[in-house]
């Protein structure tokens, strides 16, 4: 007995004609092999009673890569896909395999057959229905029907036949209303079962035209399912159509299809790297955004199709009491999350051309011009504070909301320290709840504010820019009142980027890409192309990973849409942590800090060249005055209340992670630290184990190695140290004075901050408290005994590098987190061992001795 295990790589309507292939070699053969099958689809196999578990590395076992090449031959030989592995078999075998029924092998268990449908258990009744397959992969867009008609289809049977629409994630399949919306909702296992109960599939050539033949039929048993299928002119109708399927094509009709089925792949290139890509694989005769072998199809003979159904006498419509039920499921279905599921780099831009289509005409309830800003927390607040007083200072008198994400960034107190500055502070979260947005965080804050903000024309400004000039006039250049709008260049272009321009099937120009620290804008001009935009932010979770932020959506947005702009032409002048841009004239106007953001400790380093420097430090100290500091809502972290007591110095133990390849990096950030005032105290050295392969998880395991070293030795506190630092000189002074420590308040706290986002500010305590989830980065963490003993009991209930378990672990401790300011250790830079991106603390200050 000869024992075979079949491997496939393949779809799983290309895994349902094996199916028949392991039906018919035993029926032909039987007793005669013993066969088992490694493919993607289990759920095919299952009760399947030709199968038997082999071992593949067991004596006689012979493995087959199961192909079907009988498909290349299949235009010119009068042969079923069904024929296509019993060929293969057959020629690797030596046998005469023949096909014994014209269907696939799908077994259900009787446990299976007694289970409700799906649609039974939203309708809560035996409803009749058909299953609709709208789409299909990316891969091949040429298999796609117009959504539009298939819509006309559901709509003509409304009330007296239901749909079930059915796709997989990650695919195109676009919403349908009017139908039992089961979209992302079906295992490929309970779509088997959802076939057993249908009265019938409408289709593309896709799995489920081959699921319709393959399953029992649950009413009719020993009956051909009825099955519409839409194919065009691909593939040729002897190769693909079952028995009883009423297969739509155009083959003989058209010059590209005269013979047999074109085989082409795409209507457009997608730009995923594909060969699909190729031209030779492209549609060569594509009319109505469909190939005009699919545009020859009207909706009216699809329902002509289905009716002769009904008209022959086969199936029944619904009864009004199945109706009612019906609609049951229709609204129970109706919120489908599927399409806010994210995008691939398959899908984007058909995904942006079908958003395109959709996009409406500009509202008309926009007036006036105003000003844009996106702030809110304790950073962001402080830098729209300087950026408004700058504003007015210049003599500026437009309007000006400031935007901001909820309680949690911007309380009361905050917003009238503003208003009397001609500041309406704008709730985006709650706008949201009206206006909805797939994503909205900070990045993304910014299309949404100018697309929703109340102005026509809008001056959009980030927070963290400092205007060196009334910016009024822009309004008035003759390049902008032409085109509508006016954007920044930003320091060149990023490799990373290319991909997103190719993605969506555009030129990347030659000059910068965008930076969007300021933009000017009219909404009435520029409406589809902000809408774009927003739409690009909404799907941040794609987009981000290569572009960086929001600044490139708009530059592709306004590309995609061929909507015009003027891009001035002055370069970024580039000073410490700030990018200053010009006006159309050359004309320096803006200085935006992008990388060294005001404090309200007003430490920054001073900047040379920086215009108006004097007056941004007076009005930090004036909000120094005017402002705590903390946002007073409800969840967010604020300093604690420090005894007015100073005890006893702590004892603070140092420590460092190190391993080999680093020796003189780590000598010389050991002298960098004897040259502070910690002098040659013992710094606990924990080395790399070398074990493993894995440097992230060496690097752990060395951290927490440290950490128990140090419950080992004598101290109240761990400075846990990286190997690659320079210090501040009075680093033990300034630690020993700092209240937080002083009144025994620290679990964990930074004494290096590489712009993490804070929830609060305390001043007097010169300390800033950070949100767990928000750091990263363990270069310089001083934590308590206690700390360091919870961590080492909690350590792998943490997933990630030492500075997310430590960090994450700290924050189930309940007490602040607090971040010396400035930093008192700065990252020096050197090569990562395993691949970390390099950052570093803009307030690290050398020489401050507090």
């Amino acid at each position: 007995m000869k024992k075979l295990i079949l491997k496939c790589s393949l779809s799983p309507g290309d895994i349902v004609m094996l199916t028949a292939a392991v039906r018919d070699l035993h029926a032909c053969y039987p007793g005669q092999f013993v066969t088992d099958v490694r493919t993607r689809c289990p759920d095919l196999w299952q009760n399947n009673p030709h199968l038997t578990p082999l071992d593949e590395s067991a004596p006689g076992v012979e493995i087959l890569d199961c192909e079907y090449p009988l498909i290349n031959q299949c235009d010119d030989t009068p042969c079923h896909c069904l024929h296509g592995y019993l060929e293969f078999l057959n020629d690797r075998l030596g046998r005469r395999i023949r096909l014994t029924r014209y269907q696939g092998d799908i077994h259900l268990s009787a446990q299976e057959k007694a289970w409700h449908s799906q649609v039974h258990e939203l309708t809560r009744e035996d409803t009749p229905f058909w299953i609709l397959t709208a789409g299909g992969k990316y891969d091949v867009t040429v298999k796609w029907w117009s959504a539009e008609r298939y819509q006309r289809v559901v709509d003509h049977f409304k009330g007296k036949i239901v749909f079930a629409q059915v796709g997989q994630q990650g695919h195109h399949h676009p919403k349908l209303n009017g139908v039992i919306d089961l979209r992302g909702r079906t295992t490929l296992r309970e779509l088997i079962r959802l076939v057993h109960h249908a009265d019938g599939v409408l289709c593309p050539i896709t799995c489920a035209m081959h699921l319709a033949a393959a399953v029992e039929w649950k009413r009719n048993p020993k009956g051909l399912r009825p099955c519409v299928v839409v194919a065009g002119g691909r593939e040729p109708v002897h190769w693909e159509q079952y028995p009883g399927h009423q297969f739509l094509h155009t083959i003989g009709a058209l010059k590209c299809c005269a013979r047999t089925g074109c085989w082409r792949d795409r209507i457009a290139p997608l730009g995923d790297g594909d060969e699909r890509d190729d031209p030779k694989h492209l549609c060569l005769d594509v009319v109505n955004d469909l190939p005009r072998c699919l545009d020859m199809i009207s909706a009216e003979e699809v329902i002509h199709r289905i009716e002769s159904y009904y008209q022959g006498g086969m199936l029944a419509y619904l009864a009004r009491a199945q109706s009612q039920a019906a609609r049951k499921g229709i609204r129970a279905t109706r919120n489908n999350p599927f399409d806010r599921l994210p995008l691939t780099s398959g899908n984007v831009r058909l995904a942006c051309a079908q958003f395109i289509r959709t996009i409406p005409e500009c509202p008309s309830h926009f007036r006036g011009r105003g000003i844009v800003i996106g702030a809110g927390g304790c950073r962001l607040f402080t830098c729209a504070w300087v950026c408004v007083n700058l504003l007015r200072q210049h003599g500026c008198t437009l309007p000006i909301q400031v935007w901001h994400l909820g309680e949690r960034e911007m309380d009361a107190r905050m917003a009238a320290l503003l208003a009397p500055l001609g500041v309406e502070c704008v709730d985006a979260s709650k706008l949201r709840q009206t206006i909805p947005c797939r994503i909205l965080g900070g990045w993304e804050l910014k299309s949404y504010s100018v697309l929703h903000s109340p102005y026509e024309e809008v001056l959009y400004l980030d927070a963290d820019n400092v205007p060196v000039a009334n910016p009024e006039y822009l309004f008035d250049e003759p390049e902008y009142r032409k085109l509508g709008a006016i954007f920044w260049p930003d320091l060149g272009q990023f490799e990373k980027t290319k991909q997103m321009w190719d993605l969506l099937g555009l030129a990347r120009p030659v000059h910068a890409e965008f930076e969007s620290g300021q933009m000017v804008v009219n909404k009435r001009a520029c409406w589809r192309a902000l809408a774009l935009a927003l739409w690009m932010n909404e799907h941040s979770d794609f987009f981000y990973r290569i572009i960086h932020g929001d600044k490139e959506t708009f530059h592709l947005a306004f590309r995609k849409l061929n909507q015009p702009f003027v891009l001035v032409p002055t370069a970024v002048k580039k000073l410490f942590g700030t990018m200053c841009q010009h006006d159309l004239q050359g004309r320096r106007l803006f200085q935006h800090r992008n990388s060294d953001k005001w404090n309200l400790f007003a430490n920054n380093p001073p900047v040379e060249d920086f215009w108006f420097e004097e007056d941004c430090r007076r009005y930090l100290r004036q909000l120094q005055e005017l402002w705590s500091g903390r946002v007073e809502s409800k969840g967010c972290a604020k300093p604690a209340r420090l005894p007015c007591i100073h005890v006893k110095a702590p004892v603070i133990q140092a420590g460092m992670i190190s391993c080999t390849a680093r020796d003189e990096v780590r000598r010389q950030t050991l002298r960098n630290l004897e040259r502070t005032d910690w002098g040659q105290a013992e710094v606990l050295v924990e080395m790399d184990d070398g074990v493993g392969d894995d440097p992230k998880e060496r690097q752990q395991r060395s951290a927490l190695r440290l950490l128990k070293r140090f419950l080992q030795a004598k101290g109240d506190h761990l400075l846990f140290l990286e190997d690659d630092l320079d210090f501040n000189r009075w680093l033990r002074h300034n630690l020993e004075q700092w209240p937080p420590l002083q009144a025994r308040s620290v679990t964990l706290a930074g004494l290096y901050n590489p712009g993490l986002r804070e929830e609060a500010c305390d001043v007097k305590s010169r300390a800033y408290v950070i949100r767990a989830d928000h750091i990263f980065g363990s270069q310089a963490f001083l934590l308590s005994r206690k700390a360091a003993q919870f961590m080492i009991e909690h350590w792998n209930e943490v997933e990630g590098m030492q500075d997310i378990r430590m960090s994450r672990l700290a924050g189930r401790l309940g007490r602040p987190i607090y971040y010396h300011s400035p930093s008192l250790v700065q990252h020096v830079g050197a090569k990562s061992t395993w691949g970390g991106v390099f950052h570093e603390a803009s307030d690290f200050d050398a020489h401050v001795k507090c």
